[in-house]
């Protein structure tokens, strides 16, 4: 392997590394179901995409996808949350049974991966109700607390 290869090599890692420390929020790796549609006029009568959750934050998750989608696209993403609603400061707190409890946004594409035989597409929450984007945080926080406790 030439000195070339291997600066090669480092700066890849180096990225890598950089990418993971831009993140700005905490990743819950939980597999919430997903029911994602591409956000087109007029309304698109296409099925829900078929995607799975790996991680979620505060603002944003990461889906697998047996297809991707571009980067940009812009897709209206509903999260099947059980006891987000616990986490609500707000009107939503009366509601606690988890049978219906979805976190909705409108998302973009962010980047799309190759893993083995399927994808993973960064989605990057652009437009959500304020109050479910802090119940999410919190629930997220809660979450990692949990796991700190001996």
């Amino acid at each position: 392997m030439s000195d070339k290869d291997n600066a090669d090599m480092g700066a890849s890692s180096k990225e890598t590394q950089d990418e993971e420390n831009k993140r700005q929020y905490l990743r819950l790796p939980r597999p919430y179901r997903v029911q994602a549609r591409e956000l087109v006029f007029p309304i698109a009568k296409d099925p829900l995409l078929d995607v799975s959750c790996n991680d979620i934050s505060k603002g944003g998750l990461c889906v697998e996808a047996q297809l991707p989608l571009p980067v940009g696209t812009r897709l209206h993403v509903n999260v099947h949350i059980p006891l987000l609603n616990k986490f609500s400061s707000g009107f939503f707190k009366v509601y606690e049974n988890d049978a219906e409890q979805y976190f909705q946004a409108i998302a973009d594409v962010a980047w799309v991966k190759t893993c083995g035989s399927v994808y993973l597409m960064g989605l990057r929450f652009v437009n959500a109700d304020e109050e479910q984007c802090r119940s999410l945080g919190k629930l997220v926080e809660e979450a990692f607390r949990s796991l700190e406790k001996p």
